[in-house]
């Protein structure tokens, strides 16, 4: 018979920590599964010349679990501590503002005041002016910078959770854990090995452990079932014995292993083994990816050296605009460990390795993981000029985790176009910085070429709300119509926190488990020991159930939560927002229709017209309308891919319902340069999902050159068309044909150029003729110069 526990915390994150903690003191019997290892002192991974060797999840369990999933990469940990092993040390509040949509009744920031000081107090948080090292290179230059750009008034140093005590002397933190000084080494978000991060592990979960909490390690939870007349059973997954499936029953659960894997169990739970089938249709709505961005900046003017000091040590504010439309974020200076800064080169488009156009996600990053090895020997002296750059922001908070139909594969389906104001205003900060420093701005590769974003802090798909109709949650974190099933991570917060979240998730934790205890317990003034002013190592009460085991006694001490100041308090917004960027950043919009024949398994698959009149005979039709984004027209022309973002529907018989299929996170590349002077080709690479459930890819071209006669027309609106069963260019081809633009479809198209980013029509005029010189200039070389040469 499975054993029986009082509850059951799934994940080591900032949810699930301050759950086991808290369960813990309270004297219930308390069981912790975590799917990751356990990291001692010294043994995170550190073999820069095997990717496969530590460090992945997909590989052994590593400790970066890296989901490339359609509209997002996501980075994730794995590992007894979660996220906190590999974050960036940052703890902000967002302002009171941040709580006034989207939020349950009863949050505000004077609520969430005092959990947010006690989450101060247990992770012993400090910004970087405590360290007695001083100043890191990097956070004088970043001061320097916001100056020059006028935003001193915003600029403010975060608060870490950061050991700043004599580095290389081991001594106790107030849970009586051995713990070392900051050495500047620069290794934050790859794993500190020598225990200068105050992470999870060292405190929170300690604290449960020494409460007589259970840690079961290598445990991935796959199933959740309620059992009668109480409690669940778990399903998990062991991996320290190969494999095996094992199951443990409790009766409460708290659901912790961080928005993504949560959201997901709770969908396989309702839409794959039904075990959890009352679960509403909000689940996975309402996912943020918290505003994240990254970006680079090559050859600094000075010194940068990004692998001095902690990962993140400075921010400043960016607040412009009212209500819905506002933008604001916060911007970040980063940095990585000196090993890392060869891999950084690989993402330089100036580089000598060129990528093709037509790479969709997973063939982008695999190219770039090549092309990384091929850098990794960087001078070192070279690699203290280059830098870092992080922001966040309160992004929409409108996409949706989903397992897609058929496969089960879980899925993001985020709004890149809804979102662009704030990438858009980013990119600016990102460009603005870089000259600032003397420095070349770069951006992540998946967003430059792809325009799909990165995400290391995923919240949201499990959304608190008082009605199951406009949430997942109640507003104390319990799953609506399951009693006892709560969920405490980062999927519970309905929006965007627009600061670092850590604190957040630990806070909004502390406050709901407090009250599942209260409950648990019946005892309605419950409270953590270190909040109540009783020993931290005692429970405020004395355990009421049998099952429930005698806490510890410990020395006495005194009460230490105190109300901590906000680091942003200092932070001066001026009427009117804070300055507006002088880089312009201007987008353009349109939309195209096309329409023709293909025909299925057509030998051989390049005889387009053949499959194209075959197709014609039988009405085998293909159609699609999209609508074509160019986030940043500068970028746009300067790049060699020419990309834009491509969604809309599309059509093709026997393969998409009559309606058509919806096109997400396609990809546009006009004039694309091939290996002649005299030939372009642009590219349409849309993804849709089939009425068999199976995924598709419309993979089509046109082919820009000048051969007898005069086929301008004839080029520009024909494409070459295959069909591809899966979700790259390397997937087996199922139909092929010929999609063509007709003139009234182009006469149509002309009218739907709309120019983003401004309100200026002197502007709008400048970028509609910019983007029409560019389409002209590519079609006179092509056409015109081999005839005047």
């Amino acid at each position: 018979m499975a054993p029986t526990y009082d509850a059951l915390v799934i994940g080591t994150g900032f949810g699930g920590a301050v759950a086991a903690c808290r369960l813990a003191q309270a004297g219930l019997s308390v069981r912790v599964l975590e799917r990751g290892l356990r990291y001692p002192k010294g043994s995170f991974p550190r073999d820069w010349s095997n990717p496969f060797n530590g460090w992945l999840w997909q590989y052994g369990q590593g400790l970066f679990d890296v989901k490339l999933l359609p509209g997002m990469s996501i980075v994730q940990s794995a590992g007894l501590g979660g996220g906190s092993l590999i974050y960036a040390n940052v703890h902000l509040r967002p302002p009171a503002e941040t709580f006034e949509w989207d939020w349950p009744e009863g949050y505000s920031r004077a609520a969430l005041d005092p959990y947010y000081d006690l989450v101060a107090y247990m992770l012993d948080l400090q910004p970087i002016t405590a360290s007695a090292r001083g100043l890191p290179t990097k956070a004088k230059r970043m001061r320097e910078a916001a100056r020059k750009l006028g935003r001193e008034q915003q600029f403010f140093y975060p608060d870490l959770a950061v050991r700043f005590a004599p580095a290389g002397e081991p001594l106790p933190n107030k849970f009586g854990v051995a713990q070392e000084g900051c050495n500047y080494c620069g290794e934050c978000d790859i794993g500190c090995n020598v225990r200068a991060k105050n992470t999870l592990d060292l405190n929170y979960l300690a604290v449960a452990e020494q409460q007589g909490a259970e840690m079961t390690t290598q445990a991935e939870a796959t199933r959740i079932e309620p059992l009668s007349p109480a409690g669940y059973r778990v399903t998990y997954t062991d991996h320290a014995a190969g494999g095996a499936e094992r199951t443990v029953d409790a009766r409460r659960i708290f659901l912790c292993a961080g928005a993504v894997n949560t959201t997901e169990l709770l969908l396989r739970c309702r839409d794959q083994w039904g075990t959890l089938p009352n679960i509403g249709d909000r689940l996975g709505c309402r996912y943020s990816a918290n505003g994240d961005f990254l970006a680079f900046a090559f050859d600094t003017r000075e010194v940068w050296d990004p692998s001095e000091g902690p990962t993140i040590t400075t921010s400043f504010v960016v607040d412009q605009g009212q209500g819905a439309d506002k933008t604001w974020f916060l911007f970040q200076e980063g940095g990585h460990p000196g090993q890392a800064a060869g891999l950084l080169q690989a993402l330089d488009p100036e580089g000598d390795f060129r990528i093709p156009s037509d790479l969709l996600q997973a063939q982008l990053v695999r190219a770039l993981r090549r092309r990384a090895g091929t850098g990794s020997a960087i001078d070192k002296e070279r690699g203290r000029f280059q830098a870092v750059f992080l922001a966040m922001g309160r992004d929409r908070s409108n996409g949706r985790l989903a397992l897609r139909p058929v496969t089960g594969d879980l899925e993001v389906r985020w709004d890149v176009p809804a979102n662009l104001p704030l990438y858009r205003t980013q990119e600016q900060l990102c460009q603005d910085i870089a000259r600032a420093l003397g420095a070349r701005a770069v951006y992540n590769p998946l967003w430059d070429r792809l325009h799909i974003p990165v995400s290391v802090h995923n919240l949201g798909g499990c959304a608190m709300a008082e009605e199951p109709a406009y949430g997942v949650l109640s507003p104390d974190g319990e799953v609506h119509g399951y009693p006892g099933l709560y969920v405490l991570d980062g999927a519970a917060l309905p929006s965007s926190t627009g600061v670092n979240p850590s604190s957040t998730i630990a806070a909004v934790a502390e406050r709901n488990v407090e009250r599942a205890i209260r409950e648990a317990l019946g005892h309605p003034s419950w409270t953590a020991p270190e909040r109540a002013g009783t020993p931290s190592g005692r429970s405020a009460v004395e355990p009421f159930r049998a099952s429930m085991r005698m806490t510890m006694t410990m020395e006495e001490a005194p009460r230490r939560v105190v109300p901590r100041e906000d680091p942003m308090h200092g932070v001066v917004i001026p009427e009117g927002g804070t300055v507006l960027s002088p880089t312009p950043v201007v987008g353009l919009r349109f939309t195209e229709r096309m329409r023709g024949y293909i025909t299925p398994g057509h030998e051989p698959e390049t005889d387009f017209l053949g499959a194209e009149e075959q197709g014609k005979a039988e009405g085998h039709v293909a159609e699609f309308t999209v609508t074509i984004t160019l986030p940043n027209l500068d970028r746009f022309l300067a790049e060699k891919a020419h990309g834009g973002i491509a969604e809309g529907t599309v059509h093709v018989h026997g393969f998409t319902p009559p309606r058509g299929a919806k096109v997400e996170r396609g990809v546009f590349n006009l004039f694309v340069d091939t290996d002649s002077y005299y030939e372009r080709r642009m590219l349409y690479l849309l993804p849709f999902t089939g009425v068999d459930g199976q995924q598709y890819l419309l993979d089509g071209y046109k082919h820009v050159r000048d051969d007898d006669g005069f086929d301008m027309w004839a080029d520009t609106s024909t494409l070459h068309t295959v069909i591809r069963r899966g979700v790259d260019r390397q997937a087996p081809v199922v139909a092929s044909g010929v999609i063509r633009l007709g003139m009234p479809d182009f006469l149509q198209q002309l009218t739907t150029f709309t120019v983003l980013g401004t309100t200026s029509s002197l502007a709008k005029a400048h970028a509609l003729k910019r983007f029409g010189s560019m389409f002209m200039g590519n079609l006179w070389d092509v056409f015109a110069r081999t005839k005047l040469e």
